[in-house]
């Protein structure tokens, strides 16, 4: 494991020595690499192996956390929506043991409706914009579009997100436009205040894994995975990187 910085092993080696630890991790661009068709995302082979080894440990608990709906999380990652490994979807809306937001709202389910409507029509701006369809949110995927165009888009559909009993996030090469408020941070310390955890180890790649790294303590290991400004107190290069860190733990 000689990819891995020395006092990366160190932390990791002090967090599994706790009693009761929690391992979570997001999915796009940690266990699985970043590609241009959303829907064609694979875990990196062992890494779902490894999650579930980690979860047979006794004292640990194991976390899959993702923007993507709960049933595209299973589908795309392998894992079983009633398993060992926990399934945490839209940034925390949805859990697979069911503690999620219970549906939406009658104004909840206007607001997705004009929304997913408003959506549609930036098709104007990029024909080619590829637009995902969740059970509280639509998501715009700009990954592959011309600047130009990139640009248009982004712009609308920020403006789309300022509008009343709209959420906004923000991501690389994503924006969701969500009706229920949810983030990763509040879903994985929820999880750690629910099994008294000793220590956290999470991993995560985009802006909104930065919820999580800002909450950490001292104990808990913030992995940032690939470039870019963060929070976590640990870096590593990429998916192949994040594979052995579950190995190493």
């Amino acid at each position: 494991m000689s990819g891995l910085p020395g006092d990366l092993v160190d932390a990791l080696a002090y967090a599994a020595s706790q009693p009761t630890l929690v391992v979570a991790t997001d999915f796009d661009g940690v266990l699985a690499p970043i590609v241009l068709d959303p829907m064609s995302s694979r875990p990196a082979e062992g890494t779902i192996e490894d999650l579930r080894r980690l979860a047979g440990r006794p004292g640990v608990h194991v976390a899959l956390v993702s923007g993507r709906d709960l049933a595209t999380l299973s589908q795309l990652s392998g894992v079983e929506l009633d398993g060992p490994v926990r399934l945490v979807g839209s940034h925390g809306a949805q859990t697979s043991t069911g503690r999620d937001w219970g549906g939406l709202t009658p104004s909840q389910t206007a607001v997705l409706t004009r929304l997913t409507r408003q959506v549609r029509g930036l098709r104007e701006s990029a024909r080619d914009l590829r637009i995902e369809y969740k059970p509280s949110a639509v998501v715009v995927h700009t990954r592959g579009l011309a600047e130009t165009a990139k640009g248009a888009v982004t712009t609308e559909a920020t403006a789309l997100g300022r509008q009343p009993g709209v959420h906004l996030k923000k991501g690389k090469d994503v924006i969701e436009l969500t009706v229920v408020r949810a983030d990763k941070g509040t879903a994985v310390m929820d999880l750690a205040a629910e099994v008294s955890a000793d220590a956290v180890v999470y991993l995560g790649d985009d802006a909104t894994d930065e919820d999580v790294f800002e909450r950490m303590g001292p104990r808990d290991v913030g992995i940032k995975v690939g470039p870019g400004p963060t929070a976590a107190r640990w870096r590593v290069d990429g998916p192949a990187e994040a594979a052995q860190v579950l190995r190493r733990l």
